[in-house]
């Protein structure tokens, strides 16, 4: 009996007698060896837990990195939404200003009519690759087309002399006048109103230093009373390419340019293509 039992005694404070208590080892094996198992389980959920919940913040971290990244992503996406929009907007202006620029060209019977603008594309979608890029070569054709007629004035000032007849300042006879005279100080730089080649460079009868340029489609241009020739014939120039600077060299009264046009070995009005209104 006595070792079945464990005796445990309680003193007792402020002058209590001590008390015994009878525990059955049994009793008291089982319920050490629970507590035992029960702190064990504590223990084991606190490290588990401890351990989830670092697992949960790096998965936390990772959905927010991933959200911080879907929201760049969004923003890209609607930049190159605006983007193509703008895209969209622009490849329809350039597709109007090449319409407008060929019935320009085509009005002045310098292009014939075109197998691609104005007619042949319908309902195509402007973001075609190949389209845009028709539309860049045909940009490129009408840049060419333009370099190659000669517009706007050889050297900008006040016309004093227009195209058609007038009384001649040094005959006082009513005669005609092939090209327009402008008016600018001695030494401005005269540039070619369009790239060909230079047929004539030097003195001519009347005319003082002349320069003379053939273009495409039959156009001639010629540049007189110059102080000083920059070019030479049989050289290539561009349009706007510094040909000479203003004189007065020949019949002349004054600082000026004399300036012709012709096509096709017929006379043209300069100022039909030294003002285009578009």
């Amino acid at each position: 009996m006595r070792d079945k039992y464990i005796n445990i005694l309680i003193f007792g404070y402020g002058g209590k007698k001590a008390k015994s208590l009878k525990v059955n080892k049994r009793v008291l094996k089982g319920f050490l060896l629970s507590s035992f198992c029960i702190l064990i389980g504590l223990l084991t959920f606190s490290v588990y837990s401890f351990y989830q919940n670092i697992s949960l913040r790096k998965e936390v971290a990772k959905l927010k990195e991933e959200k911080k990244e879907l929201s760049l992503l969004l923003a890209k996406e609607k930049e190159r939404t605006s983007y193509l929009e703008q895209f969209k907007e622009k490849v329809e202006e350039l597709e109007g200003k090449l319409i407008t620029i060929d019935k320009f060209l085509r009005k002045k019977g310098i292009r014939k009519v075109p197998s691609g603008i104005g007619g042949a594309k319908s309902k195509v979608d402007l973001f075609d690759i190949e389209y845009v890029g028709f539309l860049y070569k045909e940009a490129e054709k009408a840049h060419r087309y333009l370099s190659r007629i000669p517009l706007g004035p050889p050297v900008w000032g006040k016309i004093t002399s227009r195209y058609g007849y007038r009384i001649d300042p040094f005959t006082g006879r009513y005669e005609f006048h092939d090209g327009v005279d402008i008016k600018a100080p001695r030494g401005t730089p005269v540039r070619a109103t369009a790239e060909g080649k230079v047929i004539y460079a030097g003195w001519k009868s009347g005319y003082g230093k002349t320069v003379i340029i053939r273009h495409a489609y039959g156009f001639r241009t010629l540049y007189s009373h110059l102080s000083k020739i920059k070019v030479k014939a049989g050289r290539w120039v561009k349009s706007g390419q510094i040909i000479g600077y203003v004189g007065s060299t020949g019949r002349s009264t004054g600082p000026h340019v004399h300036y012709e046009v012709w096509r096709h070995s017929r006379k043209q009005n300069p100022l039909k293509y030294m003002y285009v209104r578009w």
